[in-house]
């Protein structure tokens, strides 16, 4: 369940940004212009890598534009961002914020002004797509808005999608 969305609002004149690696056609030099980071917490928000087991998880994902120009991010849907766990040290996915969920099939677009970011916020049970608990270990999370990609790979690098963070149940 989503619980909470930060957005910036009014009118914009957008640049238009493509997510994933550099083409042959892009004007040197290729940069990306967003930073992104994932804060995993408990349910009261005190950063934390330890939850007991059947504990909630709290993961707050941002993504920062770093330039001084607005940017403009379009999407294939009305999916703009997901959260994925993974098995400490692997590739392996547990559970996938939204692993049979239907998104719109129309595009959709995030704006974000200059040196500005936005925040997803996630308050999940640890409950797995089969209705069990996450079980004692060491898991890795990470949340990104859906870049090229990402779909196939929800672990590939990209700038759009944070760097994963570990966290043990116990």
């Amino acid at each position: 369940m989503l619980v909470g969305i930060s957005l910036a609002t009014g009118a914009y004149t957008s640049c238009s940004f493509r997510s994933g690696p550099p083409r042959p056609d892009d004007p040197p030099p290729y940069v990306n212009p967003f930073g992104s980071s994932l804060t995993v917490r408990d349910v009261s928000g005190v950063e934390t890598r330890s939850f007991a087991f059947g504990e909630s998880v709290r993961l707050d994902f941002e993504i920062v534009n770093l330039t001084d120009q607005r940017q403009s991010v379009q999407f294939s849907d009305a999916q703009d961002h997901d959260f994925v766990i993974v098995n400490g040290g692997t590739s392996q996915v547990r559970w996938k914020w939204s692993q049979n969920m239907a998104f719109t099939p129309a595009t959709s677009e995030l704006m974000f002004e200059p040196n500005a970011s936005k925040t997803f916020t996630l308050y999940w049970p640890g409950t797995l797509a089969d209705g069990t608990q996450l079980p004692p270990g060491t898991y890795q999370a990470r949340g990104a808005l859906v870049f090229d990609g990402f779909r196939a790979n929800p672990l590939a690098p990209n700038a759009m999608g944070s760097e994963l963070e570990s966290f043990t149940v116990r």
